[in-house]
């Protein structure tokens, strides 16, 4: 069974159709690039695959259980917790406990003896949900995307702010990744571990990007998406570029002998009308 379905989605602005009752199924491995000009829709697609935004018709269906998480492209965080506090809030029920933990070892750090207790009675509390493993992955994201735990999220720049989003979507571990121009605000170093940490990703993974580099190391799939209609072509980026080549070299000669069928025939209409004069 597919990862992700999408059966027959129509979503218009107006007048202005995005989406023309499209279809579309995810599997597991899939790396999917979502292409097409400026302003066709891209990322009303993906928050519509995300269920941020809703479809005017049609369905989008996640396999039963799976996860699905979403980095969009143009974030607002104004809140006053710290980062730490912010990645793991994207975890749900142990968040809490993780966070307080956090500020426990913060408080040990510049001498406070007598947080001693608490941070036993939370390590406890810790085990008994298997959340260590849960907090080495918080920490090795944030470390990865040059994030400081303890900064206040309102304090940081659009780019960072950004970076936090991406390590939400990513200690979630979800079976659908959705992101939105990842790259941006990202150094070449933490572009690199993005692209091994997607390419090894067991799940499916769905992304916008204007860097060819990105888009050409990961893909495995090409999504275009055209005046509300989505176009599939499996492969890298380069094998999309040359179907379409193809494609448009085959109709450039389809053209050509149709102009060239339509010459003859009138051609054969004049003489027509002419031997009729005579």
């Amino acid at each position: 069974m597919p990862l992700l379905t999408v059966e027959r989605v129509h979503f218009a602005l107006g007048t202005r159709v995005l989406l023309d009752h499209v279809g579309l199924t995810v599997e597991s491995g899939e790396r999917i690039a979502l292409i097409g000009r400026n302003g066709m829709g891209k990322s009303t697609f993906m928050k519509i695959l995300a269920g941020i935004t809703r479809a005017d018709e049609g369905d989008v269906r996640l396999e039963s259980g799976a996860r699905i998480a979403y980095l969009q492209q143009d974030p607002q965080m104004d809140s006053t917790a710290s980062v730490y506090a912010t990645v793991a809030e994207a975890l749900g029920g142990i968040e809490q406990i993780l966070t307080a933990y956090h500020a426990c070892i913060d408080k040990l750090s510049a001498g406070d003896d007598s947080v001693m207790d608490e941070m036993s009675r939370l390590q406890q509390q810790i085990e008994a949900q298997d959340g260590w493993l849960v907090a080495q992955r918080i920490d090795e994201v944030i470390t990865r995307l040059d994030l400081d735990p303890n900064a206040s999220v309102k304090s940081l720049s659009g780019g960072a702010k950004r970076r936090v989003l991406l390590a939400q979507a990513l200690v979630q571990e979800p079976d659908v990744l959705l992101l939105d121009e990842p790259t941006n605000h990202l150094d070449i170093a933490s572009i690199e571990w993005l692209e091994g940490l997607i390419r090894d990703f067991p799940g499916a993974v769905i992304f916008i990007t204007h860097d060819r580099s990105f888009l050409q190391n990961l893909a495995n799939r090409i999504l275009e998406l055209d005046r509300g209609q989505l176009s599939s072509w499996p492969g890298d980026y380069q094998n999309y570029l040359r179907r379409v080549e193809e494609r448009e070299h085959a109709e450039h000669i389809q053209n050509a002998e149709f102009d060239k069928f339509l010459a003859e025939e009138e051609v054969w209409i004049r003489q027509g009308v002419k031997a009729r004069r005579t």
